[in-house]
């Protein structure tokens, strides 16, 4: 059945519009059911749904707790703020971490909403150690993944793109480890544990 059209309840001075604009009611014709729209600036994109009127509530809560993009945001700027942050909350004696650094696009301030955040760890600690510090990592990249999707539509896997070097690696300049004080693009080091110390 065809819902009501109210523009001229609404706008009687616009009545003969009628037939080129239709407003509609949408919790009068279903049954007490709201239009939640969606939007998303980066890709410039919208949907709209029907819904109960108690889980749109619900969205709007969760939204007000994350800080929202839009399209003249730097994405590479959280993404460096929070690489600091995990760092400063690393335990180094627990995860036999001894460096920790940012490098790629967040470092070189050119992250896009899809953008991976790449950090370089210098390790040496046990294998044990090594995958006490994957999973927690692990949490931090989902996590993160999650807030990026709120904040810009993208869904991810995870946002941490982590490297671990030994300092075998660092004494031979091999794999990633050449970025460590390279002459040009260098890795950033940031502050470890900082935030345990507190």
């Amino acid at each position: 059945m065809e819902s009501k059209n109210t523009i001229k309840d609404i706008l009687p001075d616009f009545a003969h519009l009628e037939k080129i604009i239709r407003v509609i009611d949408v919790k009068n014709t279903s049954s007490g059911q709201v239009l939640q729209v969606l939007m998303n600036a980066e890709k410039n994109k919208a949907i709209a749904i029907i819904t109960e009127e108690d889980e749109t509530s619900e969205i709007k809560s969760e939204l007000k707790s994350i800080p929202q993009t839009d399209s003249r945001e730097d994405h590479w700027s959280w993404r460096l703020k929070s690489a600091e942050t995990i760092a400063s909350m690393i335990d180094p004696d627990r995860f036999g971490v001894k460096g920790f650094y940012v490098f790629g696009s967040a470092k070189n301030a050119t992250s896009g909403p899809k953008s991976d955040l790449d950090i370089l760890i210098h390790f040496e600690g046990s294998d044990h150690q090594e995958k006490e510090l994957r999973i927690w990592l692990e949490g931090w990249s989902l996590s993160l993944s999650h807030i990026n999707q709120l904040r810009t539509g993208y869904k991810t896997d995870g946002l941490l793109d982590v490297v671990i070097i030994t300092d075998e690696e660092i004494k031979n300049r091999s794999s990633y480890a050449v970025k460590i004080g390279a002459v040009s693009d260098a890795a950033m080091p940031l502050s470890v544990g900082s935030a345990l110390n507190k």
